[in-house]
């Protein structure tokens, strides 16, 4: 007899004399080592990284990219059973998220694909998990990572990125000019309506520049003087 212990992340795939597999559950087990097969089987996240992959976007771009799949097996005895070895189930997942991460990119051009990577990312992810599902994994996340564009590419992108800072740079700043100017123009139409404003800040500049104030005859509107 031979003896296993499954630990509390793994389950235990038992074929044996050819009879049904049997799923062993965490704890110490016996059983017949002549005429069996035992497969343990970790449940814990996995990540699967698919490196390097040459894909042509929507406007004819050759980009190389990566894709990292986080998924946990979740039904052992169908992870065991859909392929031949206990790592034929993660090489259907690769295989899926390759040929999915094709068409995802195929679908958007390049800046597309720069400006929505999360939105690629998604549905990287919606498009894998029926893969995963079949194998008894389920997927939890598929992220597009590390795009690499041909060097005149990138030169062009920095290029229009420099662009559009500056001109929304230009924005602000007339933004702001037209709200001083507007500014100004309400206090002036408040000035000239009200006289005594007119002397505040007659009062007001005298007393920032140190300067005279000269009262004109007969009330009229006063005057700083240089001293």
């Amino acid at each position: 007899m031979a003896r296993v212990t499954v630990q509390e992340y793994q389950r235990a795939v038992l074929h044996q004399s050819g009879a049904p597999a049997a799923l062993l559950t965490p704890g110490r087990h016996r059983y017949r080592k002549r005429r069996s097969t035992l497969a343990l089987v970790d449940l814990r996240p996995s990540l699967l990284k698919i490196a390097g992959q040459e894909v042509l976007t929507a406007d004819a771009v050759g980009v190389r990219a990566t894709v990292v799949v986080r998924f946990a097996v979740t039904d052992p005895l169908l992870w065991v059973m859909s392929g031949d070895g206990p790592g034929a189930g993660s090489e259907r997942i690769y295989l899926a998220a390759q040929l999915v991460l094709r068409d995802v990119v195929a679908q958007r051009t390049a800046e597309e694909l720069l400006a929505g990577r999360s939105d690629a990312s998604r549905q990287l992810a919606d498009l894998v998990r029926g893969s995963g599902a079949e194998v008894g994994a389920t997927v939890e996340a598929a992220d597009l990572r590390d795009i690499s564009f041909p060097g005149e590419l990138r030169r062009v992108f920095a290029q229009v990125a420099i662009a559009r800072q500056e001109a929304a740079a230009s924005l602000e700043r007339a933004r702001g000019e037209t709200a001083t100017l507007r500014s100004l123009a309400n206090a002036a139409r408040t000035i000239e309506g009200n006289p005594a404003l007119r002397d505040l800040r007659a009062l007001l500049a005298v007393e920032r520049t140190g300067g005279t104030l000269v009262l004109s005859a007969g009330g009229g509107t006063a005057h700083p003087a240089q001293q």
